[in-house]
Formats: structure tokens, C-alpha cells, sequence
């Protein structure tokens, strides 16, 4: 199985999940609002795929100087960790602080890394690739990002505003989000037209364009309206957590299997399913600090009873405290790639 066949069982793999929760929330939509439904895809996915996508940034680096020189790779060095921990210990600090402004912030950080995901998967095998235009990857930019957080706040008002109410109130017994109708309508303009946009530019893309950049526009504007049922459809807990785990994180563990050097001959060799595991492999230390982050934080906002509830919502602090150092390492892997470099190498 090639690199190319990979991407097709990436893509596909997300694209079911994304319509095996549409289905379920269309026909079953009392079943798709309990809890335990809810929030089985962030405690199944997260270890699987949500934490280890973002186990391997202290390898980032020296598998991006490995790719260039066609040498060996190793690990970051001892300020690396320095700074990412720095990172992690100031967004936990906040939520104790300003549980409100913590939660702000990591929808806004997670909405921009969201969005930075599908431009890279555009730049190396979507319609970016084919049309070079930075303007284009802007308006992917703007409407990836939006979706998966924006279109959830104002699809399901109460429920979203309920959910971060929840996460503020049980674990650090403050609350205080609201979300007004004028704001509503205000953000359904906002989201129309920058969806629209993206749709138009990818269409104009194709006019004149072979076969493979007609199929590739098509199949982007297929993408972002199967978000749009998505995150319009699905109670936002079960849809961030498909999206998140099937979607999001799958198409970065890729990635990064493609710049290693020993993973990127597994996959060249048709061998994925062994770079998958290997890069599981390596990425277990990191993993594993990552839980014990989750296990210190619950121990912290412990309660006397657990529920799936409150697991779900430790998990989702302890994701935010590690999502703001992540970003910033996808910030530095973009320009190191090229990412928004016109004519840039897509080899790496």
C-alpha cells in the first residue's frame, strides 16, 4: 500500500465517521445525546489517536533535518521540554484563575490549529497543491477553522453555552458563559459567507483547471459541506470528539509519518500499518505524560463520585493545557515546510 493509497484510508476513515454520526444523530437523536455517547469518542480516540498526534512534537525537528540530509533523527533537546512544560503549567494556572478566559482561549487556539490541519492536507494532496494559491489556503484557513468550533456554538446555543458552563462549574465551580441571540445571527452571517467564499474560490480554481484539479475542488467542497452536516447536525460533544480523534488528529499522525525517516520508508514500502505502530511506539513517553497530566489534574478537581462526565471533561482541560505548545509547534513546522510558500517543496 502506497503513501497515495494511505491518504485515501485516511480520508475515507474520516469521512465515515463523520457520516456514521450524522446517521446516528438523524435516526437515533435521544441515543446520540447521552453522555456516555457523547463522550466515548474522546476517551476511545484520545489515546489512540488525540494525545499521540501530538506525542511526537519533541521529534519534530530533527525528523524535518533528518528529511533534509537524509540522516538519523533524535529528540529535542532540554529546552524544548523547558518551554512546552512553561506552556502547559501557564494555561492550567488560568483555568484555575479564569476558568471563563481558559475556555475562550482554547476554542480560539484550537480553532486556528483546526483550520492550519486541513490547509497542510490541501497543500500536499488537495486542491492547494494543484492551484498554488495563497489566497485560496487563506479562505480554507478561515472557513476550517471556523466550522468545528463556530458552526457547534451557533447550531446548538444552549447546549454548547451548557457544555462550557459544565466544564467551568464542575471542575472549578465558577460559571458564567452566555451567548446572545443577536450574537447568533450575527456569527450565522459571518459563517455563510466566509463558507461561501471557500466554495466559490475552489470553484473558480477548477474552471480551466485538468481533470485532477476539478476533482480535487470537488472533492474540498465536499469536505466542507459534510463539516457543515456535521457541525450542524450532531450535538457538539460527540461531533468535536469524531471530528478531533477521526478526522483532525488521524491526518497529522500522517503527516508526521511522512517526515520520519524510518516511518517514511515504511509507508513508501506500502508497509502503513507498521509505521502506524511504530510511530505509537515512540510516541508512548510522551503519552504516558500526558496521562499522568490528566491523573495529577483529576486528583486536583477531584470529586467523590466519578462519571464518564467528569473524566470527559479532566481530559478536556488537560487536552487544552497541551493544545496552545502543540499549535505553536505546527506554527513552526508550516514554515519550515513551506506550507504557505508559493512553489515550496511538498516532498518533506
Amino acid at each position: 500500500m502506497t503513501a497515495r493509497r494511505l491518504v485515501f484510508v485516511v480520508e475515507f476513515a474520516g469521512w465515515s465517521a463523520a457520516l456514521g454520526a450524522i446517521a446516528l444523530s438523524c435516526t437515533l437523536p435521544k441515543f446520540a445525546t447521552l453522555p456516555t455517547v457523547q463522550w466515548s469518542p474522546w476517551l476511545l480516540g484520545l489515546f489512540v489517536l488525540g494525545i499521540p498526534h501530538g506525542a511526537w512534537d519533541n521529534r519534530v525537528g530533527a525528523d524535518l533535518d533528518a528529511a533534509e540530509a537524509e540522516g538519523s533523527s533524535s529528540m529535542a533537546g532540554p529546552w524544548f521540554y523547558a518551554a512546552y512544560l512553561a506552556a502547559v503549567l501557564a494555561v492550567l494556572a488560568t483555568w484555575f484563575v479564569s476558568p471563563i478566559a481558559a475556555s475562550a482561549g482554547f476554542l480560539a487556539v484550537a480553532s486556528l490549529h483546526f483550520g492550519q490541519g486541513d490547509v497542510y492536507w490541501s497543500w500536499r494532496f488537495g486542491l492547494a497543491s494543484r492551484s498554488g494559491s495563497v489566497g485560496y489556503q487563506a479562505s480554507l484557513l478561515l472557513s476550517r477553522s471556523i466550522l468545528p468550533i463556530g458552526l457547534p456554538l451557533l447550531a446548538f446555543p444552549g447546549e454548547f453555552a451548557g457544555s462550557a458552563d459544565l466544564l467551568a462549574s464542575r471542575l472549578f465551580g465558577r460559571s458564567g458563559w452566555s451567548i446572545t441571540p443577536g450574537a447568533i445571527d450575527v456569527g450565522v452571517a459571518a459563517l455563510g459567507i466566509i463558507v461561501l467564499v471557500q466554495i466559490g474560490w475552489s470553484l473558480c480554481l477548477s474552471l480551466g483547471g485538468d481533470g485532477v484539479r476539478r476533482r480535487l475542488a470537488i472533492k474540498e467542497i465536499a469536505e466542507t459541506l459534510l463539516l457543515v452536516a456535521l457541525f450542524a447536525l450532531v450535538p457538539p460533544v460527540l461531533a468535536l470528539g469524531i471530528y478531533f480523534n477521526a478526522w483532525h488528529s488521524l491526518r497529522h499522525v500522517t503527516r508526521l509519518l511522512m517526515i520520519g525517516g524510518t516511518t517514511r520508508d515504511m509507508v513508501n514500502a506500502g508497509r502503513w500499518p507498521a509505521a502506524f505502530a511504530e510511530f505509537q511506539k515512540r510516541a508512548l513517553p510522551m503519552t504516558f505524560g500526558a496521562l499522568a497530566l490528566m491523573v495529577v489534574l483529576g486528583l486536583v478537581v477531584g470529586r467523590s463520585q466519578i462519571t464518564i462526565v467528569d473524566l470527559g471533561l479532566v481530559a478536556l482541560v488537560a487536552l487544552s493545557a497541551l493544545t496552545l505548545p502543540h499549535f505553536l509547534v505546527v506554527v513552526w513546522m508550516d514554515a519550515r515546510q513551506g506550507v504557505w510558500s508559493p512553489g515550496s517543496d511538498r516532498s518533506l
